[in-house]
């Protein structure tokens, strides 16, 4: 028992660690142990784990981060090699049922033939689902016996065939006529699977019940499908399959069940165990009664019944099966309302015939409930993320079923509501058709950037120059125009967004490529934008909006496939200063209709120079200009017209030094519009300049 524990130790730090972690002593001990042993239980384990000590691959790593479930471990570990101990300290179950009040050890129903469902237990899906294995010879949840009362099962949950359970049944709530809560069988096995199922499900006898195709999933792996019965074709094909053997089918009738025929009762599933394809009738067993058997026309199941329960033996359907994890960050998937900001996957058929494909997505096991799915990426890869069309997405399994052209590909994403870790698993005929995970970044061009400091920077305001800027240009050995799609993103869902293309070197933002007031919520699409090859414009994403603080994405692909992505550059650019690195800003006030400014420059620099008026009133004229200290002007701008949104702009100015220099300011506009006001002054420079002590 010792070496067990130890062995059970080092696979604590090989698979939920960081390694051994100076255990290597240890290891090799126990290989040394097991040299000499005669349990190949024991054996085959320290193999194993040596292995996995040298070369642990990712996957595997990943099955045993996920095993956790409500403060207990459910490790990938197959029954004959998970050794006499449990992972578990408390194996119990919760009991609530205070007329179960005492605890007794499980015993089976020798004087009862059959299966049926304990009425004091809401599980007539599991035991729907164990009919269903019974009667079609599926095979078993694998079980071994620890000792008298310690057993393990192993069922298949979290993204894997393996999961170990432990069961201890030794304390099951037992009444005062010695009726136990639990199924009713001869059979201790079926008993002991139900303990592991509700262990699994809900860690309490006083679970809330599933449906039979999840439950028969967890019991054998055969993948669900829940299909509405008034497609009646459908069921027409389901039933065909259930003859030959390649699937298990129940019916539910529902919770909005009314006008049920008897002996019918609503909200539950009856596991169907036989069909007569040439009179068109199913036989169906009621979990609650092993002698009731209910004959029904396959036309009638619109009347009486809302689910189809499918699980499907894909042994018999398909060569091949390929699995894929990945965890899903909600945070990080849904801080923006688009597909591309989601975890991704490129489905690809690398035969030379047609391939019929299944996808199952299957979610792993939470104390909450969630919706999750895959969909198929539309062809406008910056639509937002849309409401499923295709499969269950809110019972923790999807399956999508698919045919894919020779040498062809599609692309998908997955969405959750919440947090969590996923497998994929793939299903086909070929072993060239594979499923890999996927980046945006193939075919659009994405920059994200935080914003502090933008209160009241929507278009109009005397502050708009401010808002996050993007250099845009796409690269061509043509002289030519391509289109492009433009998509801007806020975090904020109450937030209304804005963006608008210049040139880039229009500094002074006045003459906007396509002139849009309006602001959208969240979002702003602007699609089949003509642009010039190696022509540099840029982009400013504004918001209307009282909070200081944004968080944007910018989406940038081109509307046909004409324009390879690589040709499309695009980086975030700071123009409130030019893009220099010495940067002053300065209030001027309003107090004369000339104002100036001094400053001195040690040695030869580069200068950008921005002075943006309190108001755009279209009476306002103002004029800007750099002299030297005998007045005489060397570079000047004015407007002839109202001030644009970036005010007054001098750009790319050389000054020599040490040197002295005039910003003379002159503006003239309405007594009201510049009384009690301010010009906003700012200087980029390549090197720093000094400014007169009256404006520092």
């Amino acid at each position: 028992m010792d070496d067990w524990r130890l062995l059970d130790e080092l696979r604590h730090l090989i698979y939920l660690g960081n390694g051994l972690q100076g255990r290597e002593e240890d290891l090799n001990r126990l290989i040394s142990v097991a040299s000499k042993s005669n349990d190949m239980e024991l054996i085959k384990s320290v193999l194993i784990l040596k292995e996995d000590s040298d070369n642990l691959s990712p996957k595997q790593k990943l099955l045993w981060l996920t095993s956790k479930l409500r403060d207990r471990l459910y490790p990938p570990l197959a029954v004959d090699i998970a050794g006499p101990l449990p992972w578990n300290n408390d194996l119990s179950l919760s009991n609530t049922n205070v007329h179960y009040c005492y605890e007794r050890h499980l015993k089976g129903d020798l004087e009862v033939l059959g299966l049926s469902q304990c009425r004091d237990l809401e599980d007539c899906s599991f035991v729907a689902s164990l009919i269903s294995i019974k009667n079609q010879r599926v095979l078993f949840p694998r079980i071994k016996q620890v000792n008298d009362h310690l057993y393990h099962v192993n069922l298949h949950f979290n993204g894997c065939d393996r999961r170990l359970v432990s069961v201890d049944t030794s304390k099951v709530p037992t009444n005062d006529e010695g009726y136990q809560l639990s199924l009713l069988s001869d059979k201790i096995m079926d008993k002991i699977v139900e303990m592991a199922y509700l262990q699994v499900k809900s860690g309490s006898y006083a679970t809330t019940g599933s449906n039979t195709a999840v439950d028969t999933f967890l019991l054998t792996g055969y993948v669900p499908e829940v299909k509405s019965t008034d497609n009646i074709s459908s069921i027409q094909e389901a039933v065909s399959c259930f003859k030959t053997g390649s699937c298990l089918l129940a019916l539910g009738t529902g919770q909005q069940a009314t006008n049920l025929d008897a002996p019918l009762i609503r909200n539950h599933d009856y596991p169907v165990i036989d069909v007569d394809l040439r009179q068109g009738i199913a036989v169906l067993q009621d979990p609650l009664d092993p002698y009731l058997h209910l004959q029904t026309a396959l036309e009638d199941f619109i009347e009486n019944y809302e689910q189809l329960y499918v699980n499907w033996c894909t042994d018999k359907l398909f060569a091949f099966e390929k699995t894929l994890e990945f965890f899903y960050n909600f945070a990080k998937c849904d801080k923006f309302n688009t597909a591309m900001n989601k975890q991704l996957f490129l489905l690809e058929n690398g035969s030379d015939s047609e391939q019929d494909v299944w996808l199952l997505l299957e979610s792993h096991l939470q104390s909450e409930k969630s919706i999750a799915y895959l969909q198929e990426l539309p062809r406008d890869v910056l639509s937002s993320a849309g409401a499923p069309h295709e499969g269950a997405c809110d019972i923790g399994l999807q399956l999508l079923k698919l045919k894919l052209s020779p040498r062809s590909t599609k692309r998908f994403f997955c969405h959750s509501s919440k947090s969590n870790a996923f497998t994929i698993h793939l299903y086909s005929n070929s072993s060239s058709v594979n499923i890999v995970r996927w980046s945006a970044d193939k075919c659009t061009k994405i920059l994200e950037c935080k914003a502090n400091n933008l209160e009241q920077c929507y278009m109009g305001s005397p502050f708009y120059y401010k808002n996050p800027t993007f250099q845009l240009e796409i690269v061509h050995s043509e002289a030519r125009q391509f289109p492009l799609n433009l998509q801007l993103l806020s975090e904020n869902c109450q937030d209304m967004v804005n963006l608008q293309l210049y040139h880039l070197k229009d500094h002074s933002l006045q003459k906007p490529i396509f002139a849009d007031p309006n602001y959208t919520q969240q979002r702003y699409d602007k699609s089949f934008v003509l642009l010039s090859t190696n022509v540099p414009y840029k982009l400013v994403c504004s918001s209307y909006s009282n909070k200081s603080e944004h968080s944007y994405r910018l989406q940038v692909s081109p509307s046909d496939d004409q324009l390879l992505l690589p040709h499309i550059q695009i980086k975030q650019i700071y123009m409130q200063f030019g893009g220099l690195p010495f940067q002053l800003e300065r209030k001027i006030p309003c107090t004369k209709n000339k104002v100036l400014i001094p400053f001195a420059t040690s040695t030869n620099t580069t200068c950008f120079i921005r002075v943006v008026p309190p108001t755009f009133s279209s009476l306002m004229r103002m004029r800007l200009a750099v002299c030297d200290k005998c007045g005489n002007p060397l570079r000047s701008a004015q407007f002839s017209q109202p001030p644009a949104p970036g005010g007054m702009v001098i750009d790319d100015w050389k000054s020599t030094g040490p040197a002295q220099y005039i910003l003379v300011i002159d503006f003239d506009g309405p007594e009201t519009d510049l009384s009690s006001s301010h010009f906003t002054m700012c200087i980029g420079s390549s090197k720093k300049i000094m400014i007169d002590g009256r404006y520092c």
